[in-house]
């Protein structure tokens, strides 16, 4: 089940909270009086103060007087240091209550909520008790009721969030300030002269935040700029998430005793594949090769190979390089680098199954009778020899075309034709299973010379399929295999969506005659979801409605506990594919191992481990998201001023967000830009006006106006040209 957060009030609710658009002051000229003040001038002047006269965020207020004083700086005890609070956050408590321990997520509106794994609703902080914490600290905390509600009081802070921050400097009323790039964080922080390291108004910086000082100070670390590339917005997200692009000294210490080629005493006891025609299918772009597949006719079936490189050979439980990739819990992507799990030596060498070389791995051999379904599975330390690098393009052409000048070798050609047959099985099985299929564009950034030089959508071809199905079918027989034996291990585990989500989609369904089905007090089935989707096929609501499927789902996650894999319609699913980028799989690997060896089980915690690897895989995308953002921001600053298409692909009260036709980019508007009274039905996501005259909803086209980009932020900011809405409707004789 996913946490609930039980908001007080009503805070923006849908779209993404990326997309919203700073406030925008007329300015006035000031005669510059020193360096910074010329910077100003040649940016621009004063904006206006706030009611109470103190700098709002976005405010830019430099007076005559270049720097004032700095406003004293009152030291503030954390709760962890003072006596007095930690009383009063004890007051009323019995020895039974329970504590709390978990993550802040703060909320723009200055309120916040603490994730405690493993606990249904996350626990409400009022403004009050979030004033002594920030986005990203750990922190106990007990709950009381308060007006009926729970609520949460700050006991302590256990361990604070990174205190680098990337943020905007301005010169407000002769003071230094840096406003966070993150909505999150609402506070200004106050740089003093002498901490600026010459940082002009308006410049990007990294900040070092002070923390138990009220107001918050910090000093600049590095300045950006404002002129910026691909490779510093890159940058900040890298810093942001507190990556690190190197190794400590002992794991690369580790990662060099390692021999630069497999050794004689390396394929002991190990099943020789080498005669196999293994291949691995990649992108054009693939840095590493940890899967290669082989698939040869047995009967009127086929008998499937999958090879995973062996990363537990080399990396062993407890040593430097475990406890890094622990750390790290999976390589990062970015569109100009990869900040890997594992070094470079291990990630890209010995255990990337590159051609024509011997590597060991484990293999999973899976036997499939003429309906496709597995009839047998078993799981080796082996030893193999891929005869082909193939990419997706290549292996799609000779799938598709028979392109004979894309796979020259015979015996490739006969494996990969093997393949095809068993991946129609499978795709045959995946739909009487029910496994979602959500048409969803995946868009990447373009780069070359540090410059976004388009953003494209890409397509998945068969290739991409084939090998998809084979992943899912090692994954699916490893894990079946382990729940057999009863072997501990981490499950990949997909919960059903709550009886509340499905309901709304019913009602936005119910407007085009269909219906999800889902009988009271039963979970909603896979095959009922997909049925929905398969009916929308064609229609002009189909891309609405795979958004909002995917809106309705809960969050998949690593456990010790199975609860089965909704999306993809498996009773018992885990991860084994990809140990190099993912340390959940290498888990598996090793305790795998443990059952086919014989051997001693790893004592490690492994709940403990998901809970961790769920989090550093939620922070890899948000990660890839926010880059996303950033760069199509950063791409269309040069069509401010154009009008272009778009489509409608969320609503709120206070902003409207679209997707861009061109590059799919998530641009947004206020809802106060167009210019009349509206009201939110949050059932069929519109925005009506009171009169009937307009409406605007999920799935409309219209044109727009570029007004303005925010790279730093992965802000469009748009205006919508009237009488262009093209609204979608319900088609007639549509049936459920």
């Amino acid at each position: 089940m996913s946490k609930k957060k039980v908001y007080r009030g009503k805070p923006e609710k849908a779209g993404n909270p990326r997309h919203q658009t700073s406030k925008r002051f007329s300015e006035s000229e000031e005669t510059p009086s020193s360096p910074w003040d010329k910077a100003l001038a040649k940016k621009g002047g004063a904006k206006p103060k706030s009611r109470s006269g103190n700098p709002r965020r976005g405010d830019s207020a430099p007076d005559k007087t270049p720097w004032a004083s700095t406003p004293p700086v009152r030291r503030r005890k954390f709760r962890e240091d003072s006596k007095e609070i930690d009383a009063r956050s004890h007051r009323g408590m019995s020895p039974g209550d329970k504590i709390w321990t978990g993550t802040v997520s703060a909320h723009p509106d200055g309120f916040g909520f603490v994730d405690v794994e493993g606990r249904e609703e996350d626990v409400f902080l009022s403004i009050d008790e979030m004033r002594d914490v920030m986005h990203g600290d750990t922190v106990d905390v007990r709950t009381i009721s308060r007006r009926g509600r729970e609520a949460g009081i700050l006991v302590r802070i256990v361990k604070h969030a990174p205190s680098e921050i990337t943020a905007q400097f301005k010169i407000e009323n002769g003071m230094g300030f840096a406003y966070p790039r993150s909505k999150r964080m609402q506070q200004a922080i106050v740089i003093k002269r002498k901490d600026a390291m010459d940082a002009h108004h308006e410049d990007w910086v990294r900040v070092k935040i002070e923390r138990g000082t009220n107001p918050l100070r910090g000093k600049i670390v590095e300045v950006l700029g404002d002129d910026l590339t691909p490779k510093k917005l890159v940058d900040m997200i890298v810093a942001e998430q507190g990556l690190s692009d190197t190794f400590p000294p002992e794991v690369l210490k580790e990662s060099e005793a390692i021999p630069d080629r497999i050794l004689v005493r390396d394929k002991k006891d190990r099943l020789d594949l080498t005669h196999l025609p293994f291949v691995t299918i990649d992108g054009a772009d693939a840095r590493d090769f940890d899967d290669a597949i082989c698939v040869t006719p047995r009967g009127e079936g086929y008998e499937a190979w999958v090879a995973i490189a062996d990363v537990a050979h080399y990396v062993h439980e407890g040593s430097a390089l475990d406890v890094e990739a622990e750390s790290r819990g999976n390589s990062f992507y970015f569109p100009d680098r990869v900040i890997p799990m594992l070094p470079e030596k291990l990630s890209n060498g010995l255990c990337s199954l590159n051609p024509h070389v011997p590597r060991l791995a484990m293999a999973v051999r899976m036997r499939f009778d003429a309906g496709g379904k597995q009839r047998s599975a078993r799981m080796y330390d082996a030893v193999i020899h891929s005869h082909a690098r193939l990419t997706y393009e290549q292996a799609a052409e000779w799938l598709e075309d028979k392109n004979a000048s894309a796979i020259e070798e015979p015996e490739v050609r006969d494996m990969l034709d093997a393949a095809m047959g068993l991946y129609k099985m499978l795709e045959r099985t995946r739909a009487t299973r029910g496994a979602l299929e959500l048409e969803l564009p995946e868009v990447r950034a373009v780069l070359k010379d540090d410059v976004v030089t388009s953003i494209e959508a890409r397509d998945r071809n068969v290739a991409h399929k084939l090998i998809e199905e084979m992943m899912l079918a090692a994954n699916t027989a490893v894990s079946m295999f382990m729940e057999s034996k009863k072997a501990k291990q981490l499950f990949r585990i997909h919960p059903a969506p709550e009886r509340e989500a499905i309901e709304k989609l019913n009602a936005f369904l119910g407007v085009f005659g269909l219906k999800i089905r889902h009988p009271k007090g039963e979970d909603v089935r896979p095959k009922d979801v997909q049925q929905a989707l398969h009916a929308s096929e064609d229609k002009p609501f189909a891309p609405v409605l795979h958004r909002l499927v995917l809106r309705s789902m809960q969050q998949a996650k690593y456990t010790t506990e199975n609860a089965g894999h909704f999306g993809l319609a498996y009773d018992c699913y885990g991860h084994f594919t990809s140990p190099i980028r993912r340390y959940a799989d290498l888990t598996t690997h090793r305790r795998l191992k443990s059952l086919i060896n014989g051997t001693k089980t790893s004592r490690q915690d492994l709940e403990a481990v998901g809970a961790h690897v769920s989090i550093q895989e939620r922070k890899q995308q948000r990660a890839e998201w926010d880059t996303q953002a950033m760069l199509a921001a950063l791409y269309h600053k040069k069509d401010i001023g154009s009008i272009m298409g778009a489509t409608v692909s969320g609503v709120s009260k206070r902003r409207v967000f679209l997707s861009l036709a061109e590059t799919y980019a998530e641009a947004s508007l206020n809802v106060d830009d167009l210019g009349q009274l509206l009201n939110l039905d949050d059932v069929h996501h519109r925005l009506e006006s009171k009169n009937g005259t307009f409406s605007l909803g999920l799935g409309d086209q219209v044109l727009v106006e570029i007004l303005s980009t925010d790279p730093v932020r992965g802000q469009i900011n748009v205006l919508l040209v009237p009488g262009s809405k093209v609204e979608i409707e319900p088609e007639e004789n549509t049936v459920s």
